[in-house]
């Protein structure tokens, strides 16, 4: 059913003449007299009785006039919502984020977004980034917050910060005492690691690989809240982002060791669908995000440029 066939119906109606509708329409008469028909043809009935210039609505067309008003009503609530230019309330989106920067990064933001904006549904998946990047690509989210590098033809990506990912162990631990070790000693000892399809992880592998070490690994794990626990309780020893350690290194339940020669860090970025479109509702919580570093600008060039 064409909606401005519609438009010519509902304004017939209103004005018993097709004459006067398309004076009201700023369109010809039979413009409008081509349109009622198409639309009475589709439907197979008489929407008017025709008698001379005045015209009556049959009982098909007040039917029809009922719910034809009901869509108008919708297709204006419709053309306010969507440009009203700000989040909305019942909007809804998903994004997604590594845990890390769900724990340290986001917190703040989503504080100030769900204060501003109570009505705005979210939906953060937390996964390692090789699935974030699958959402992304299938358009079940609307960015992610990831490790980097990440690179894909349909993807962009903005790195944000570098995070150092020391060997922290617990404060009882022979190391604790050290100043440096080597790594072909670290490789001897109990190591808590994330998962092998993590960029982290790849980080710290290919680091023993490139000494031809094989770590002996006892425990695999995605958090990295759940490994500093394991680590202070003495349980292991691992390679964690800095900014997962900070507390408990600064209270001395864990403690950094160097490792000779071996410098460890990881790239955390925003990635999001190249040439996605981006409403503001979802503009407005990446934006406060990338504020706290000075990013804003810099994306917005990114989507220019896109």
């Amino acid at each position: 059913m064409n909606l401005q066939h519609l438009r010519y119906f509902l304004a017939v109606s209103r004005s018993n003449s097709f004459t006067q509708a398309a004076r009201q329409l700023h369109v010809t008469q039979p413009t409008v007299s081509g349109g009622v028909a198409e639309l009475e043809k589709e439907l197979g009935v008489r929407l008017f009785h025709r008698a001379g210039r005045k015209v009556e609505l049959t009982l098909e067309g007040r039917t029809l006039s009922n719910y034809a008003l009901r869509i108008e009503d919708l297709v204006d609530e419709a053309q306010d919502r969507v440009s009203a230019g700000g989040p909305i309330a019942g909007d809804s989106f998903a994004f997604g984020a590594i845990d890390a920067a769900v724990i340290y990064l986001l917190p703040e933001s989503l504080g100030r977004y769900t204060d501003l904006h109570p009505e705005i549904q979210l939906s953060i998946q937390v996964a390692p980034s090789r699935y974030l990047v699958d959402d992304l690509l299938a358009n079940r989210s609307e960015f992610a917050v990831l490790s980097l590098p990440f690179e894909h033809p349909r993807l962009d990506t903005l790195p944000i910060l570098r995070d150092e990912m020391p060997l922290v162990v617990g404060a009882h631990h022979a190391f604790a005492g050290k100043r440096s070790v080597r790594l072909d000693q670290v490789a001897e000892e109990t190591l808590i690691l994330f998962h092998s399809d993590s960029i982290s992880r790849r980080i710290v592998d290919e680091h023993f690989a490139e000494a031809a070490l094989a770590p002996r690994v006892v425990m695999e794990m995605r958090s990295p809240e759940a490994m500093r626990k394991l680590v202070e309780a003495g349980v292991g020893i691992s390679f964690l982002p800095s900014m997962a350690v900070a507390e408990s290194v600064a209270a001395g339940a864990i403690k950094r060791v160097n490792v000779r020669g071996v410098t460890l860090e990881r790239e955390i970025g925003l990635a999001w669908r190249r040439g996605r479109y981006f409403a503001p509702a979802v503009r407005t919580l990446i934006e406060d995000f990338l504020q706290s570093f000075n990013l804003v600008d810099a994306w917005r060039q990114r989507l220019g440029s896109a």
